[in-house]
């Protein structure tokens, strides 16, 4: 099936905003010092006996850093993945196995978990670095070799690892992947043999999102994996498509939305590590803390599943929710300097928190699964920002940024974004094309613009409809210019449960953060009104606003970032009366 919007290639989208910052800084100062042999070292010497997961972490810190070299090209970090991606592919043994679990271990505990992760850096490797007949031929024999395990334990996937089947179902999408770039028919009918297990031994999740059932219900409710497992028919109707397979995508992705994602684009809570979906919109302005985490990796996971489902079906609410993440949760869970990312994003949001940088999650290995995957979210920007569409390209983030692309009479093409967004509401966009040429260009038009936006090409207006894409079909000649000017006016959202509210400004969510008060008080009363003004922020902090009762606020990503425990901050307020 063809996807309805198609990545650009490596390198072609250059953030420069916000978003373009932390990705660099991420590469600079985390994903270039990580010790990748040590990360190797579990599947040289197959001694994971305690049944954990040090295996995963070579996956998603290896996909985490392709993702980020495709958004920032930089050819130190591309040596540093030839070598570890060589340096995996020694650990394979003659029967083409890949796992840190020694044999009479394999198959249960978190071992599949971790052959997926293989796999999922070996087949982005192959499709977006290089189509290495070595690679894939070694994605093939992994994949067989488990397979063959399957066959002669006699048990399904279901049987095995973690969480009632999904975690080990979960590596459905990867088996997509080897199929991808390998072609073998038994892969694609692993794949459906795995779709129509239904991934869990509670019951079929596919048929549970088709039923409404909400997520926190479906399996045990492990976001993560559960997540991960619709990942993969998202996957596998790329290239199988079966009508009912975009019915429960879509099903699925709204169940999410509609029950467990927070304010600021994230889910995650119920247990200390904030990994489970439990209802988690209505228990936004819960108090206690271990009920609201907002785990990084289900922030990624998330993300990664709107991605996917963004390309196969176009709908712009899906870019809308992509843009609250990136912008709120995920800039958010970052240390400043992009050393470090939270494991829980933060608890409470309701109340006094902070943030904490992620701990060494296995004792003594020096790494946590949410510090591997939150380069990742950050490398996505990029690769939705700009996209292919039929007949042209469609933009979905406006933060400053330069991004080539070739038309669709191949002819080359260039567009600048310029103006500060999200912190201002002046987008500016200026057309370099080498020949005038008719094609289509798409604006996202964010569910939230405030009504005194406007639009303009060349100067003359042009009517836009909120939460759709704008279609600008014309003859498109070098210098043309898109200019947007959004309604950054500031917007008070209530909780759910109406017991709280919160102010936004743009994408952006605002918080009170100690920094900003005169006695490093938060959690007071936020005046209603909608009435505020923007200010100068000082060091550390993006973004103020102070509103009208002289209450001041900060951006989401800034409120907190000196991750100490006197730097505090609130979203949800009580209302002042």
């Amino acid at each position: 099936m063809k996807d309805v919007f198609v990545n650009l290639p490596p390198g072609t989208v250059r953030l420069k905003g916000p978003l373009g910052n932390a990705l660099y800084l991420t590469v600079q100062n985390r994903l270039k010092k990580v010790d990748y042999r040590h990360l190797v070292d579990p599947f040289r010497f197959r001694k994971e006996k305690d049944g954990l997961w040090r295996s995963e972490f070579w996956g998603k810190i290896v996909r985490s850093a392709i993702h980020a070299w495709r958004g920032t090209g930089d050819p130190e970090l591309l040596t540093i993945i030839r070598a570890t991606v060589s340096d995996l592919l020694s650990t394979q043994t003659p029967d083409g196995c890949i796992s840190s679990y020694p044999e009479n271990l394999q198959l249960s505990g978190w071992d599949i978990w971790g052959r997926k992760y293989v796999l999922h850096a070996l087949v982005r490797y192959y499709e977006e670095i290089e189509r290495s007949e070595k690679v894939a031929y070694a994605c093939e024999r992994l994949l067989d070799h488990l397979m063959k395990q399957l066959e002669t334990s006699g048990k399904t996937l279901r049987q095995c690892g973690e969480h009632q089947g999904l975690a080990a179902s979960s590596i459905l999408d990867a088996v997509v992947g080897v199929y991808r770039i390998t072609g073998k028919k038994r892969f694609l009918e692993f794949a459906r043999e795995i779709v129509r297990s239904g991934c869990s031994q509670k019951h079929n999740i596919f048929e549970a999102a088709l039923a409404g059932v909400p997520p926190a219900e479906i399996g045990n409710g492990k976001a993560y994996e559960l997540t991960s497992c619709f990942q993969g028919i998202a996957e596998l109707y790329r290239v199988a498509p079966e009508d009912h397979f975009k019915e429960i995508l879509t099903a699925y992705w709204r169940l999410v939305e509609k029950y467990e994602i927070f304010i600021t684009g994230i889910g995650g809570l119920k247990d200390m590590g904030g990994e489970y979906w439990g209802y988690g919109k209505w228990g936004q302005t819960r108090r206690d803390p271990g009920v609201l985490l907002g785990e990084t990796c289900v922030s990624t996971t998330w993300l990664r599943y709107s991605d996917v489902l963004l390309r196969v079906t176009g709908v712009s609410a899906i870019a809308d929710e992509m843009e609250r993440t990136l912008y709120n949760g995920i800039l958010g869970a970052m240390r400043p300097d992009g050393t470090g990312w939270t494991h829980g994003n933060p608890t409470p949001l309701a109340g006094s928190a902070n943030k904490r940088a992620a701990d060494d999650q296995i004792s003594g290995f020096g790494e946590d699964c949410c510090l591997a995957q939150g380069p990742e979210a950050l490398g996505m920007a990029p690769l939705s920002a700009v996209m292919c569409a039929e007949n042209g390209m469609v933009i979905h983030l406006y933060e400053d940024m330069e991004a080539d692309f070739a038309t669709p009479g191949k002819n080359r093409g260039k567009l600048e974004i310029s103006g500060g967004y999200p912190y201002c509401g002046g987008v500016k966009i200026v057309l370099n094309v080498s020949v005038p040429e008719e094609w289509t260009l798409l604006l996202r038009i964010p569910s939230w613009r405030g009504e005194k936006s406007k639009l303009k090409v060349n100067g003359k207006v042009c009517e836009a409809l909120s939460g759709e894409y704008l279609s600008l079909t014309r003859i498109w000649n070098d210098g043309d210019c898109v200019e947007l000017d959004f309604d950054l006016s500031l917007r008070v959202v209530r909780a759910p449960d109406l017991s709280r509210i919160a102010v936004q400004s743009g994408p952006l969510v605002l918080a009170q953060d100690s920094r900003l008060s005169d006695h490093g008080e938060v959690d007071l009363p936020a005046p209603g009104d909608c009435r505020g003004k923007m200010i100068p922020a000082p060091e550390g902090i993006s973004s103020v606003w102070e509103l009208s009762d002289g209450l001041k606020l900060c951006d989401y990503a800034s409120a907190g970032n000196r991750f100490a425990l006197d730097n505090r901050f609130t979203v949800w307020s009580l209302e002042k009366k």
